[in-house]
């Protein structure tokens, strides 16, 4: 790894790349700086944590050679993470072919684009019609178990395999919607966590590519259920949008 920098090697706004733990080095923005660490948001997942100096390293030329992988850009969302860092910095984009994958579109629940509505009421709306999809919720329990197996099983001192596959089977089994998903925020946010999941043991890293196809698969299966063609990080911008607009108007049903 090139060797981190400590905080006045780094100015607020900079574009670097950073490692939460227990996963793969990740384009992301500093934020804000405190005396230990940084505050980074993630490209493309808008994700944000507080980073040690020591996990966080300059986006420059050395540090792509080391940290832009083969491995990492199997993955579209890391595709799409220093897609954005580019454009960021240099006004353009990936150069070397990547193949970005659309999902066909489904007929499914979004907010109006009559902009003759208040926002409210396009909100309400937009309540009401997934709603309607209520019939779905009858594998809720089952989703949020599977979940929390899933989340059990990779945990930072443990890493369970055989039960995760099993999670993940039995997730891909179950029959999903829109309302399923913008009810269970918290579920789908761990999915996407495990889209970048790495493990500490170099003999594990077979398997930690596995975890991590799976919850690639899971979440693209996710995105089927919202307006699309979408990449991940628009998919998950409309999610993140949508189930605040559901919690917001919407007691538990």
């Amino acid at each position: 790894f090139s060797l981190p920098l400590f905080a006045d090697s780094f100015s607020e706004g900079d574009i670097v790349f950073a490692q939460k733990r227990g996963y793969m080095v990740w384009p992301g923005m500093l934020l804000a700086k405190h005396s230990r660490a940084g505050l980074v948001q993630f490209m493309s997942t808008n994700d944000r944590h507080h980073i040690p100096y020591g996990k966080i390293w300059p986006y420059d030329d050395r540090s792509k050679k080391q940290f832009v992988t083969s491995q990492g850009l199997e993955y579209e969302e890391f595709r799409e993470a220093m897609s954005i860092s580019e454009s960021i910095l240099y006004g353009c984009g990936l150069s070397d072919g990547t193949d970005w994958r659309l999902i066909k579109a489904h007929e499914e629940p979004r907010i109006s684009k009559d902009l003759a509505l208040p926002q409210g009421i396009r909100e309400v709306i937009y309540v009401q019609q997934v709603r309607k999809q209520r019939d779905t919720l009858h594998v809720e329990g089952e989703f949020i178990r599977e979940i929390n197996a899933l989340r059990s099983s990779l945990t930072r001192n443990k890493q369970d395999y055989p039960s995760a596959q099993l999670a993940f089977n039995q997730l891909q089994a179950l029959p999903l919607s829109q309302l399923l998903l913008v009810r269970n925020f918290e579920a789908v946010d761990a999915i996407l966590q495990l889209c970048r999941f790495t493990s500490e043991d170099p003999q594990k890293a077979k398997e930690a590519k596995r975890v991590r196809a799976l919850a690639n698969i899971l979440l693209t299966r996710f995105a089927s259920h919202f307006m699309l063609p979408y990449t991940t990080s628009g998919f998950w911008s409309e999610f993140c949008l949508l189930s605040g607009i559901y919690r917001r108007y919407t007691v538990d049903i």
